[in-house]
């Protein structure tokens, strides 16, 4: 399936195109939505999180049905697919719901897949294979973070109160001179 465009659920007020049958559609959605969080995450903590803890899709299902059967299914329901008990439940869905991109079954592991890949974000999940990231890379990874966020604003900042540091910069230099105000009677001079 093509990617469709939605709402990004790291940014609301952006719009990315995320394929609803994709393997890991919330990474999809993040590269868009924040791909500076995700440059920083990736070195920080590796590879972000699969849909199920063991992979793309899970080894077995709860029904018996061969798991590449949930990839037939919007990603919003796989996890709810891969707990169900009866195969034709499942099997149904796959007739029912394999060409809806707007279906949602709430599920623990839909929960936790989302909950884990934000945690992940925050750099409060780290992959289990990840071996650490170089502290340089790091440090350039959140510096282009924190532009990417704040870089417009803090440029704007700089300009405005470039005339008073200029002027902070000339009382210092005046007070150096002579250790008090430049005419040693406790008075500014202009």
């Amino acid at each position: 399936m093509s990617p469709e465009p939605v709402r990004s659920i790291f940014a609301p007020n952006v719009v990315v195109n995320v394929d609803q049958w994709g393997v890991n559609p919330l990474l999809e959605d993040a590269q868009q939505a924040v791909p500076a969080a995700v440059a920083l995450a990736t070195q920080q903590n590796g590879e972000p999180p699969t849909m199920f803890d063991s992979g793309d899709l899970p080894p077995f299902t709860a029904s018996g049905v061969d798991p590449r059967f949930l990839a037939l299914l919007p990603w919003r329901i796989r996890h709810a697919a891969a707990m169900a008990p009866n195969a034709v439940v499942v099997l149904g869905w796959v007739e029912q719901y394999g060409h809806d991109d707007t279906v949602e079954m709430r599920s623990p592991g839909l929960d936790e897949y989302v909950g884990r890949f934000r945690m992940w974000l925050r750099g409060q999940w780290t992959n289990p294979n990840h071996r650490g990231a170089d502290a340089a890379a790091v440090e350039t990874a959140a510096s282009d973070l924190y532009d990417s966020m704040f870089g417009d604003q803090e440029r704007l900042t700089a300009a405005a109160n470039a005339s008073k540091r200029a002027a902070e910069a000339d009382f210092v230099a005046m007070r150096s001179r002579t250790g008090k105000y430049a005419d040693g009677t406790g008075r500014a001079q202009r």
